[in-house]
């Protein structure tokens, strides 16, 4: 699986219906879902929660919990869905999620996360793999952070997705902890230095594609989060940029139709959902406000295509 460019996992953002409209963007892209909890998955009807249809690009579940049956039990499941990966989150500092003893700080328990991470290998049809952070709170982020993903290894994880800064679990809430410690790429270069053999994956501060292609082009990957979500146009360039494909990819206009077409098979609050996706896609155009104003209006979807529409063609004929 080539993961020189991923989209990270996002709560309340990278759900099928951005999913889909990143896959018309960049073919090539690893697509990550939302962090989905084992219990919800285990007690609920699975679809809700794991439907991927009519995404054709690799795309890797993440699974938050700590119990080992029940991440098994998910697991499981999980093997009839299209997912690629299955990936255990143990980089999420919100609150919600410490309380309820998974995310980030897992990784003050390597021996639980190992039970977790056994149970899930034994049954699992794909690869498993791990989100984490470089340390939490005053933990050792070198010895310490080693240790962890030695320990981890030894079990047959091969693939870390790193997150480059520590977590705050106390005094900072997720927002700032994507922004407040400090980034620490060096540290990153340094877990694949020390571990050849596994697939390292930076995360963190990633904005320009092109710089980035080469800033971390010892690692085996980077992983985009809030740039994909928040300039998702840039996604247009990455197939070229990190897969070297030749091939001509959608144009906006085209996207605007295979999106409105979603857009019919989703009952009245997936449409919402799958509009609010769609606001970015027009930053940094002009009339990108009315733009906006259109896709949260109460419109027909015929007549906000066909403004849509109108808006980028000004833009085509301005450019030109």
């Amino acid at each position: 699986m080539d993961r020189s460019f991923c989209i990270a996992p996002m709560m309340r953002r990278t759900d099928r219906h951005f999913r889909y409209l990143c896959s018309l963007l960049s073919k090539k892209s690893i697509l990550f879902t939302e962090m989905i909890h084992a219990n919800a998955i285990n007690r609920n009807e699975p679809d809700r929660f794991l439907n991927n249809s009519g995404i054709s690009n690799v795309t890797v579940l993440q699974v938050g919990g700590s119990s080992p049956e029940e991440l098994k039990k998910a697991t499981l499941i999980a093997n009839e869905y299209d997912y690629s990966e299955i990936n255990l989150n143990l980089g999420c500092p919100s609150s919600k999620v410490q309380s309820g003893n998974f995310g980030a700080v897992l990784m003050k328990d390597v021996n639980l996360v190992k039970k977790c991470l056994t149970e899930m290998i034994k049954v699992s049809a794909k690869e498993v793999t791990v989100k984490i952070r470089l340390g939490v709170d005053d933990s050792n982020i070198n010895e310490g952070l080693d240790y962890f993903i030695e320990e981890l290894s030894k079990i047959g994880v091969n693939t870390f997705y790193v997150h480059a800064r520590i977590a705050l679990l106390k005094g900072l809430d997720p927002k700032e902890n994507r922004s407040i410690p400090p980034l620490n790429y060096e540290r990153v270069f340094q877990i694949k230095e020390n571990f050849k053999n596994l697939n390292v994956i930076i995360n963190g501060g990633i904005g320009n594609f092109k710089v980035a292609k080469d800033k971390f082009k010892k690692l085996d990957g980077i992983m985009v989060g809030r740039t994909a979500y928040d300039l998702p146009l840039n996604l247009f360039e990455v197939d070229r940029i990190f897969f070297n494909s030749t091939k001509i990819n959608n144009t906006l206009l085209s996207v605007i139709d295979e999106m409105f077409e979603y857009l019919e098979t989703l009952n009245f609050k997936d449409e919402i959902k799958t509009k609010f996706h769609m606001l970015n896609l027009f930053k940094g155009l002009q009339n990108a406000k009315k733009s906006r104003l259109l896709l949260l209006s109460n419109e027909k979807n015929d007549k906000i295509k066909s403004e849509l529409k109108n808006i980028l063609l000004a833009n085509e004929n301005q450019a030109a």
